[in-house]
């Protein structure tokens, strides 16, 4: 069972949100923004469940109890509807999908007096399905509501944003993220607090470090910065990540981009309380003097560039060796 309770973080979001609910204003197309893992499909959802509360009108908050709200919680309430996009390879919302949806919300509510759609992801409608969307947010029919929810807000068409109130999801702290991964899989606090600040303020991605090892991950990227490599260094460490699947490379990359962001913190701030990487700061103080700031800016542009890259289909083993020789030569 879902409650405002479950969300960590956004203290203000849930209130506004809530306010909205208790006045009868909340608009009838939401678009919630940020990064991944940090709770904006838990408060759509939230939310959804408390517009289609029997009892709403009583508060700000699902009752919990009557049966609209059961049916949430159980997967099968008639009047919410759930859309994500389709596609191993290339994830798209089509047309179909948003016509199939169109026609559902034609008919009247079964159950409450309302209707929602949460539409995940939303930066992959194509044109067609978004501007297909885009009418039905423009003539509204009844009472439904849309909640958009996007990593990316720039991919979304701008007549559509405009349609929208925008409300953006903040990364978490590190001590709600640590808090969550303590009370979901029981990890000790001081891992819990280091993965935390690796996280980026994201509990998914906490989540993906702790199954892909994330600190044997940054470890690799960390000797990109340790180690002087020569010709057969080179060729040796780019075959060895040419063997990780393609995610886990872009780990090691968002890894050292951490890293350098870190060191360049420590170059322009006394504080090092401030960095990500707390429990090696004592390793980064002792190469921190191996690189000057315009070293430490220009490899970080490396590394940016070759996060975009691995989101192409380029070869791999061609992009390492691009990186590695340039790194180098910086």
């Amino acid at each position: 069972m879902i409650s405002w309770q479950n969300i960590y973080g956004h203290e203000q979001i849930k209130a506004d949100l809530q306010l909205l609910l208790q006045e009868n204003k909340l608009p009838h197309a939401l678009l919630f923004s940020g990064i991944d893992g940090i709770g904006k499909l838990l408060t759509a959802k939230m939310l959804a469940k408390s517009l289609l509360c029997f009892n709403s009108q009583q508060g700000n908050m699902a009752c919990g109890y009557c049966n609209s709200c059961k049916m949430f919680d159980e997967q099968n309430h008639p009047d919410f509807y759930y859309l994500e996009p389709e596609g191993k390879t290339r994830k798209l919302i089509k047309i179909e999908q948003i016509r199939q949806i169109q026609a559902k919300i034609a008919l009247s509510p079964y159950l409450s007096d309302k209707q929602v759609v949460i539409i995940n992801d939303a930066q992959y409608l194509n044109d067609t399905a978004g501007n297909s969307l885009l009418k039905t947010l423009e003539e509204p029919i009844g009472e439904v509501f849309f909640i958009l929810i996007t990593s990316n807000k720039d991919m979304i068409l701008p007549t559509i944003l405009s349609r929208c109130m925008k409300i953006y999801f903040a990364p978490l702290s590190y001590l709600d993220v640590a808090k969550v991964l303590q009370q979901k899989i029981q990890i000790e606090e001081d891992k819990a607090k280091i993965i935390a600040r690796l996280s980026g303020g994201s509990i998914l991605k906490a989540m993906q470090f702790i199954d892909d090892d994330a600190l044997a991950l940054r470890q690799k990227a960390l000797s990109c910065l340790q180690d002087n490599f020569s010709i057969k260094d080179i060729w040796s460490f780019i075959d060895e990540l040419s063997g990780f699947e393609r995610n886990k490379i872009n780990d090691i990359m968002s890894h050292l981009q951490m890293l350098l962001r870190d060191l360049l913190l420590m170059k322009v701030n006394k504080d090092s309380d401030i960095i990500y990487n707390q429990d090696i700061k004592d390793d980064l103080l002792n190469i921190q003097n191996k690189y000057d700031e315009v070293n430490l800016l220009t490899k970080l542009t490396l590394v940016e560039e070759i996060l975009k890259r691995l989101n192409s289909n380029a070869d791999i083993k061609l992009i390492l060796q691009k990186f590695i020789l340039d790194w180098q030569n910086k």
